[in-house]
């Protein structure tokens, strides 16, 4: 049986897709072992769409977010695969560190908090 939040997503899906800033989540995976049985990494990149935000003085004070975190969020259904803290998100030309992930309950939005860092890609 299908739930309001099953409507909600698919309605912020159709409403969003297309009118945001192209992003790429790189996705950091073993794809390997070398001779150590030591794991061999490799990003791979996955195409999507988001919005870059800061946080507010009040916001970042009382949570502990240190002030050149930003805030990114991402259309869930432009993303075939599920963010985590281990993962780099390229938007505006800038690459973050995700620190800490959300997911709203409809599943439409992944609210992540980000750390500037460098691009993964080799």
């Amino acid at each position: 049986m299908a739930s309001i939040l099953d409507d909600l997503k698919d309605d912020v899906s159709a409403a969003l897709t297309g009118t945001l800033r192209s992003a790429t989540y790189w996705q950091n995976a073993i794809t390997g072992y070398n001779d150590y049985n030591e794991p061999i990494y490799s990003w791979t990149a996955n195409a999507c769409e988001g919005i870059r935000g800061s946080y507010d003085p009040a916001t970042a004070g009382l949570a502990g977010i240190p002030r050149d975190h930003a805030s990114i969020e991402l259309l869930a259904s432009s993303l075939a695969v599920t963010p985590d803290e281990t993962g780099i998100i390229e938007i505006e030309g800038r690459f973050w560190q995700i620190t800490h992930v959300d997911v709203d309950p409809a599943t439409s939005w992944w609210t992540c908090e980000c750390a500037v860092t460098t691009d993964p890609s080799p």
